[in-house]
């Protein structure tokens, strides 16, 4: 069976808006019933909208065929206060939506959407209904829309879709049913479905039972129906998939080779297989070489990669890390200027992708062109080539539309090597007065002071006039940002068996940090948040709560100590509890929380007053950050400038 092209990821979707053209929206076609192959004009009002009054409001179709979802961009043309313009429904097309937007801001209908399904006859085509009731579900379609999520809207859209079509295609039926079972007001549906699908002697029904099965968390049956399969299909889906299990759990380069000739061997049709699963297979496998230095095997396995793109990341990751320790500087040098001709040809060639226009991919590669040019400028800085590194570093610079601190750090090394002092103060002091300005910027600022003016003295009155403007902004947007509701209360124990309670906490600021030792940009977040630790550590009325959760398995508090330990962390480490999903994800559950890492920073009457997701930048500028947060918190009146106690308080 053909899988349907579906990502389940956050729910967060649209409702949908009838095929019909809108008399009451900000957006109208030229038809009331869209047919693939058809010009079709819009015309948009942003009057009274979020995206009203801006001069950039940009509108894109993604167009949902169940295979390409290929995306165009309109050109819109102002008309007195409308804007209007027109695309053509490439052939295939099941529905569309129209995506409105203005940088950041996304003009959504009121969480409705702009959406259209298919006509034929003035009838919904077959899929029409299937695809727009995904976007009400968990799916791609509906992160990329960026609408509410209506579970309910969705189920009776894929009903119209199963009556409209009862023989139709049986992908909707598979989709349909993987993503209900993942909402807890559709078990007794669910369970019926397995039901019925235990009884087929097909595999494909069977798979889906079992899978259903897992999501409705009944592990043994769904074990005792995969021991079933492996019997009656020991050739089949489940046994090969097995196999891909392993060979992506299996982390030793030499083992998951292994694993890679027997699959191929038991699945010789794959041979040739051009893309997905084959394809990355033999790139795992020259990543996994890569990272231990065996050449010879990675560039056996490079040279067999169809999509050489997916090797872009390793190849630049490795670069810098062997950079930053000064290893192999001539190979680190050879492996960057890889990944930078690799983006270039991708840049040159540009080919359609799901979920985005040819605009958007040049944006998008562009950027990953910028970040590996910085990455190749650092190397070659560290090799004293400075002259070289400029031309590549210089444009970097001039394409960000902010100041990035490791760009700009590099950017500065760069500058001094080359006796451009006074370029590279300017450079320094705009990092500073952003509020970017790393320790690194901050050292070769203070040599730049020192060989201006002589000596260090007046420095740190200087440093301080140059942060005050950011500091003083960085408060007034964290203050946009203030919440007030009540904490939900919990009772954890830390890795020695310690019990911490948040409401004998109360008097004292919190910082509640949900993290995992899986999880990259909390592993990223740490070393920063240790400086805040140690910030506050003589500070009895400041407490940090390290809440490690959503980890795999059973077995790993070890894991999470042997971290702790070996990065020299001196966090309290709070164990999450069980949910009622079965994962370790109790506490983390009552907080909200939907992607880590995610702080909260509490008050003194146990009241969350921030909620910080996510971590960029640098350690320094995150311990600003949270100490501004803790200020803030602990006497909000207080922190901010006078202009602002009033609104605040209001």
């Amino acid at each position: 069976m053909k899988s349907l092209k579906t990502l389940l990821l956050m729910p967060a979707m649209l409702a949908l808006n009838c095929a019909f053209a809108q008399t009451d929206s900000h957006l109208k076609l030229s038809t009331d019933f869209p047919t693939a192959g058809e010009k079709i004009s819009i015309t948009y009002d942003p009057t009274g909208t979020v995206v009203g009054g801006k001069n950039d409001i940009a509108a894109s179709v993604y167009f949902l065929d169940n295979d390409k979802f290929p995306v165009t961009d309109v050109d819109l043309k102002a008309t007195g206060k409308l804007l209007t313009g027109d695309f053509v429904v490439p052939s295939g097309t099941l529905a569309f939506f129209v995506k409105i937007s203005s940088g950041a801001d996304v003009e959504n209908n009121n969480d409705k959407g702009y959406i259209y399904l298919i006509y034929k006859d003035k009838q919904p085509i077959e899929g029409a209904y299937a695809m727009n009731g995904q976007m009400f579900l968990p799916t791609i379609e509906n992160y990329y829309a960026k609408i509410k999520s209506d579970a309910s809207e969705g189920t009776r859209l894929f009903n119209k879709e199963f009556t409209l079509y009862p023989n139709g295609n049986k992908d909707y039926v598979y989709a349909y049913y993987t993503i209900v079972a993942r909402l807890p007001d559709y078990k007794v549906p669910v369970e019926k479905k397995v039901a019925d699908l235990e009884k087929s002697s097909n595999e494909e029904d069977l798979e889906l039972a079992a899978t259903l099965l897992r999501e409705l968390k009944k592990q043994t049956s769904a074990d005792s129906l995969g021991a079933i399969m492996r019997v009656k299909f020991p050739n089949g889906t489940l046994v090969k998939n097995e196999l891909a299990t392993a060979f992506y759990k299996e982390k030793e380069p030499a083992k998951k080779d292994s694993i890679y000739h027997v699959y191929v061997e038991k699945y010789p049709d794959n041979k040739t297989e051009k893309a997905n699963n084959m394809d990355n297979f033999r790139l795992q496998l020259a990543s996994a070489y890569l990272d231990i230095a065996d050449t010879f095997n990675f560039r056996k396995y490079e040279s067999q990669v169809i999509n050489k793109f997916n090797l872009q990341g390793e190849l630049n990751n490795v670069a810098y890390e062997l950079a930053k320790k000064g290893e192999k500087m001539d190979e680190a040098q050879a492996l960057s200027k890889e990944s930078l001709d690799i983006v270039r040809d991708k840049l040159n060639n540009l080919q359609p992708e799901p979920f985005a226009s040819l605009a958007q991919l040049k944006k998008n590669y562009a950027y990953i062109y910028d970040m590996d040019a910085d990455t190749y400028a650092f190397i070659l800085a560290k090799q004293s080539k400075f002259e070289e590194a400029l031309k590549y570093e210089q444009p970097v610079v001039d394409h960000s539309k902010t100041i990035d601190p490791d760009i700009y750090g590099n950017y500065i090394q760069i500058l001094v090597g080359l006796g451009q002092n006074d370029k590279a103060k300017d450079a320094a002091e705009a990092a500073v007065k952003a509020g970017q300005g790393s320790a690194d910027i901050k050292a070769a600022l203070k040599t730049l002071y020192i060989k201006t003016n002589g000596k260090d003295d007046g420095y740190e009155k200087y440093i301080a006039s140059l942060e005050s403007a950011s500091k003083m902004k960085a408060r007034e947007e964290l203050a946009k940002t203030m919440i007030d509701q009540p904490a939900p209360l919990f009772n954890l124990k830390d890795l020695n068996g310690k019990s911490y309670s948040l409401s004998d906490l109360k008097g004292k600021v919190v910082i509640v940090d949900f993290w995992a030792t899986w999880c990259g940009p909390c592993k990223a977040s740490l070393p920063g948040m240790q400086m805040a630790v140690n910030k506050y550590k003589d500070d009895p009325n400041v407490i940090f709560l390290f809440v490690d959760t959503w980890e795999n398995g059973d077995d790993f508090i070890t894991g999470v100590k042997k971290f702790i330990a070996d990065n020299k962390y001196v966090f309290n480490v709070l164990i999450d509890e069980k949910g009622s999903d079965g994962r370790q994800s109790k506490v983390v559950g009552s907080f909200g929380v939907e992607g880590i890492p995610t702080k909260f920073i509490i008050d003194k009457n146990g009241h969350i007053r921030f909620k910080y997701v996510g971590y960029s930048g640098t350690p320094e500028k995150l311990v600003d950050e949270v100490a501004n947060m803790v200020e803030m918190a602990g006497n909000p009146e207080a922190a901010l400038p006078p202009t602002q106690k009033t609104s605040l308080n209001k």
